[in-house]
């Protein structure tokens, strides 16, 4: 009998350099097994020195790309990436609504890498109205979470405060992420989320991995832990194998000379190794 693997629809931005965005999310997802399926909100032309680009597409062929693919191959999880405007956000939520989809992770994309603005602060609004209430996890990073309630979160104590404040807007759990804190050696990574009417806090502590070749990180994250939920897996435990899998990434992509400026992970590091840990 033919085997039925997980499928995952990613909805977000293309990347012309092919280290963030769509491209990202189907390697991700090709890695662990699943089936990736995707709705283009926008397309760039970028590279690893920047931005140059952005071009919205509509959002009539957005909810037309999801419908086609709900129609025929179904989705067991979904990941939100770039939306770019408030019309876009409400597309995709609208969207998420009518299709019935399950296991959303949203990773509110507002800067990139390079420091191109992918949203204003319109738009952070309608993610926050209309998408937090319908993920099962969102996953800003400090940046992100800054513009979303207003105010800087640069410290571990700060972290707290604004994942259970994140929380509060909607979605099921937080996972905010610390790559920007002001630490050297070790980053730390927190989950929220509401246990028996209490937030529950959990750390998930990891090196910190010294390369520049780091562009597409939180696109992959997302990606991989909408795979670990689409395959069945407790939303702690995709959070683990997710965060493992963007380590192992990060490590391998260290040793590449890929781009000029800030290059990307190496997604096919188990098909490809690239770095000795022997």
């Amino acid at each position: 009998m033919p085997q039925r693997i997980p499928h995952v629809l990613s909805i977000a931005g293309s990347d012309s350099g092919g280290g963030a965005g769509i491209q990202a999310d189907l390697k991700t997802i090709a890695a662990f097994g699943c089936y990736g399926m995707t709705a283009i909100t926008s397309v760039t032309s970028q590279n690893s020195l920047g931005v140059h680009w952005i071009e919205g597409v509509s959002t009539q062929s957005v909810d037309t790309q999801i419908h086609a693919v709900v129609a025929d191959f179904g989705v067991q999880s979904v990941k939100v990436g770039m939306l770019g405007s408030e019309d876009m956000v409400q597309c995709v939520a609208g969207a998420i609504q009518k299709y019935f989809l399950q296991n959303v992770v949203v990773d509110p994309v507002l800067v990139a890498t390079s420091g191109a603005t992918l949203g204003d602060k319109g738009t952070a609004n309608a993610i926050a109205k209309h998408l937090f209430p319908l993920a099962t996890l969102i996953t800003p990073n400090l940046y992100e979470a800054s513009i979303f309630l207003g105010r800087e979160v640069k410290t571990l104590q700060h972290m707290k405060e604004a994942a259970a404040e994140l929380l509060k807007m909607g979605p099921v759990a937080v996972l905010l992420k610390g790559g920007h804190l002001e630490q050297n050696d070790e980053l730390t990574d927190l989950l929220a989320f509401e246990e028996d009417g209490q937030v529950v806090l959990k750390e998930y502590q990891h090196l910190k991995i010294q390369t520049k070749n780091s562009h597409g990180t939180g696109c992959t994250l997302s990606a991989a832990i909408a795979c670990g939920l689409g395959s069945g897996l407790p939303l702690t435990d995709s959070i683990l194998v997710g965060i493992d899998y963007v380590q192992q990434a990060l490590l391998h992509g260290s040793q590449l000379k890929i781009a000029q400026g800030a290059g990307p992970l190496w997604h096919a590091y188990e098909q490809y190794p690239q770095f000795d840990e022997k």
